[in-house]
């Protein structure tokens, strides 16, 4: 099974200088290195690496090439088997999760931090470790405003807004979706409204949805409602579109395709 490290490198050579592309390619020919991406700082690379037997060992053979100025383990981590991790990796863009490299540039940019249970970087750390019932009970990715800020400014193309959506599936089809936030409850009545009807019926829709979180919370949204029926923004009838057992069909099959209810 072996097991997973992290090294820092510092190279004794500038970078770009003569030789340092050789270097850099007999580095990455390496069987044990998976990975390794250029960052700022005291250092110059990280490296991912794979030892079958002895972390020790590959970080000698490291520090053979003369080209190596000093080396530090950051992590150590088992290679063992990570069923949740693979799941995430199956879903589309969820693959990208490997190249997080924990910088934290997505807990820096998002913009709903304060309201999550776990930030980006730690929900990204908590799949990588195995631990399930912790991200996916979590109001991480309920919260997320799908702003695109993290996607955009992670160094490594770390597919973070998709990810986020791709753990929402995951949690309902688990039955772990937090109690603390309705969104999953909107989400849910917003589809069924759909396949009813073709279309959203707006306020059969925010009926329901208020039944089934907070009726009272209806009381301070009755004027609004009642503008809008005055303006005839929102009918009192629902009205079904042609076609709808085509769109019913897509959604269900969607839902399947997609792994949730």
């Amino acid at each position: 099974m072996g097991t997973k490290a992290y090294f820092m490198i510092k190279t004794a050579r500038e970078a770009g200088g003569e030789g340092y592309e050789e270097a850099l390619k007999a580095l990455e020919a390496m069987p044990e290195v998976e990975s390794i991406e250029s960052v700022s700082g005291d250092y110059d690379h990280v490296a991912r690496i794979h030892a079958p037997k002895s972390v020790v060992s590959v970080a000698n053979k490291i520090l053979e090439n003369e080209w190596i100025k000093h080396l530090e383990v950051f992590k150590v981590e088992t290679d063992e088997p990570n069923p949740f991790l693979e799941e995430v990796c199956a879903i589309p863009a969820g693959e990208s999760i490997r190249s997080c490299a924990q910088c934290g540039m997505c807990s820096a940019s998002c913009p709903n931090i304060d309201k999550m249970d776990y930030s980006p970087r730690k929900i990204i750390a908590l799949i990588r470790a195995g631990r399930r019932h912790e991200a996916l009970s979590s109001n991480t990715m309920w919260v997320c405003a799908s702003c695109y800020l993290c996607t955009v400014r992670c160094p490594n193309d770390v597919k973070i807004t998709e990810m986020m959506h791709a753990l929402e599936c995951l949690a309902v089809d688990r039955d772990l979706a937090s109690s603390r936030t309705a969104t999953p409850t909107m989400y849910q009545l917003f589809v069924d409204s759909i396949k009813k009807n073709g279309r959203v019926h707006e306020l059969g829709f925010m009926i329901r949805f208020y039944l089934k979180t907070n009726p009272f919370a209806a009381i301070k949204m009755a004027p609004v409602a009642l503008q809008l029926l005055r303006h005839g923004r929102m009918p009192l009838r629902a009205r079904k579109i042609k076609g709808t057992d085509q769109i019913k069909a897509i959604l269900d099959r969607a839902q399947v395709l997609g792994g949730a209810r």
